[in-house]
Order: C-alpha cells, then sequence, then structure tokens
C-alpha cells in the first residue's frame, strides 16, 4: 500500500530530528503521490516542494473565493510555512521533491541576516526561482548519494536554502551577498584554517563560526570573500592535499590515509579523489613510483 502524502510529511518532518538524519534540521525525499492525496494536518516544520518531471494539477481554497486549480511544472517550489495546514488536493497524479526544514533552525539563520525581511512567511505556490531550484535539487542528490557526504557541505546547502526561503515566503528580493562583502581577518582566517587542519576536531558549520567570533551567515560570506571558497570546499581540498602528501608513503595502507585525512572510509576518500584529481588514490600512488 502507498504511503499517503500526509503520512509521508509526518514522517519526513519526525526526520530533521532524528540522529540518523543526514543532517540536523533537515530532511528531503521524493515522492510520488495519486490524484486526491494532499496534506491533512498541520507540520511544526516548514515544507518546501519542488515539480519533479511531470506537470501536475491541484486545487487549493482560497478563502472567499472559493478552491482555485493550478498547474504544478517540473521545478516550480511552493512553500508551506510551519504551523500552516492548507486545504490543497491533487487534481492528478504528481512527483515532488519534499524538504521539511526545522522552525528553530529556520529562526536561527534568520536573526543573523543583517538586512531582515520584513513580514511572516506566507503560503506560496508556483515559484520560480533557479537559485533555490539548484540547492533544492543538490540537497536531494546529496540525500541520495550512497556514500557518507561532506558533514561542511550538507549544511552549506541547508544553510543557503533556508535563507532563500525566508527571503521567497515573504516576496522579498534575496539578497545579493557579494557585494561589499569583506573578507575574515587575516589572523581570524589563519586561526579558521589552522583548525580545519585537524580533521579530528568538530568542522560543522556552528563550530567554524564560533571559531571566527562571526554568524553563521556571515562566516559563510566571509570565507568565500577571502579564499575564493566555500568552507566545504576550502575544508575538501585540505584533505585532498593531504591524502597526495601520504599517498608518497608506500608503507600506510589507503584505508590509514582515509581515515587520517578525515574520510570516512576508502571509498569515500576515493570518490572524492578521483572527482578532484582525475585519478583513484591507487592510480595516484602507482604514478609515483620510480
Amino acid at each position: 500500500m502507498n504511503e499517503s502524502f500526509n503520512s509521508f510529511l509526518v514522517r519526513l518532518s519526525s526526520q530533521t530530528a532524528s540522529r540518523d538524519a543526514f543532517a540536523s534540521g533537515v530532511a528531503i525525499e521524493s515522492y510520488c503521490g495519486a490524484q486526491g492525496d494532499g496534506p491533512e494536518t498541520m507540520s511544526d516544520k516548514h515544507i518546501l516542494t519542488m515539480g519533479l518531471k511531470h506537470p501536475s494539477r491541484f486545487e487549493i481554497g482560497h478563502g472567499l473565493n472559493g478552491r482555485v486549480s493550478y498547474i504544478k511544472h517540473p521545478g516550480s517550489l511552493s512553500l508551506v510555512p510551519a504551523g500552516m495546514c492548507p486545504l490543497m488536493r491533487a487534481e492528478t497524479e504528481f512527483d515532488l521533491v519534499v524538504c521539511a526544514l526545522d522552525s528553530a533552525l529556520v529562526s536561527g539563520l534568520d536573526s543573523e541576516l543583517e538586512r531582515r525581511p520584513e513580514g511572516e512567511l506566507r503560503l506560496q505556490t508556483n515559484l520560480q526561482d533557479p537559485a533555490a531550484q539548484q540547492l533544492m535539487t543538490l540537497l536531494i542528490a546529496d540525500a541520495n548519494e550512497s556514500h557518507t557526504t561532506e558533514r561542511l557541505y550538507t549544511e552549506y546547502l541547508t544553510h543557503a536554502l533556508a535563507v532563500r526561503m525566508l527571503f521567497l515566503g515573504r516576496s522579498t528580493r534575496p539578497q545579493t551577498n557579494h557585494r561589499g562583502t569583506y573578507g575574515l581577518p587575516r589572523h581570524v582566517l589563519r586561526r579558521i584554517i589552522e583548525r580545519m587542519r585537524c580533521f579530528s576536531c568538530d568542522l560543522s558549520l556552528q563550530a567554524l563560526a564560533n571559531e571566527s567570533g562571526y554568524s553563521r551567515v556571515h562566516f559563510v560570506r566571509m570565507f568565500r570573500a577571502a579564499t575564493g571558497y566555500s568552507p566545504h570546499n576550502y575544508l575538501l581540498n585540505l584533505r585532498l592535499e593531504r591524502a597526495r602528501e601520504l599517498l608518497k608513503n608506500p608503507s600506510l595502507s589507503l584505508i590509514d590515509i582515509a581515515l587520517d585525512c578525515g574520510f570516512s572510509s576508502h571509498s569515500h576518500m576515493s570518490r572524492l579523489f578521483h572527482k578532484s584529481v582525475g585519478v583513484t588514490p591507487s592510480a595516484y600512488r602507482r604514478s609515483l613510483r620510480p
């Protein structure tokens, strides 16, 4: 028996606080629903959806205006803020990517914004926003990845999507973060990079932001301005740099190198090493032999 959309939302919402979740405060999955399906109870999480492969038609209640039908095209976004249960039903079969975001996580990021959008989050249907669409696409790919992914990468996507949602949900033009952004002070940047080189340390976005003395939102923007890289890309480069150095030592196994560099497994390191360098760690090591 197929899971109803309502049951799916309840389960997805509960996963945001699960210890087994792939990231704290967020859960994301794809869902295929049937005609007549729709939410029946409100969630304490913000629900963001994106149309997948096929156009679908929904009917939604609009107060005194009765019920209105609309077509959700692939890539179009909808937002149901926490505490709201819209009178919505599918008039056709549908397929969606559905993301549940913890209210406390979103509120925390909202408080860190320099120019906070005014007003409350409102129900939004059929939003078109290429940046949010790309973030949703990357996040669902990250969640579906069979290998363990980079925690910092997942947090980066989650926070970027949540901030984007804050503006879209208030019909406010999103910030352009790059104009007039100052980089981290040199002594702060050196301290952050030194911490990043300790692969056994807590390298979550919150921990790095705390080390810098700035909020998470400001830290990410200022780190990119200072280095040209996002924190997760810079950390990955440090790990790969260390792996290349250790591969020169033939007495070290690939498993030991992977763990030393902060990768969860040999396969995790191999996949990212091959993607960046173009060859596997084993092939790279063979190329070093005289």
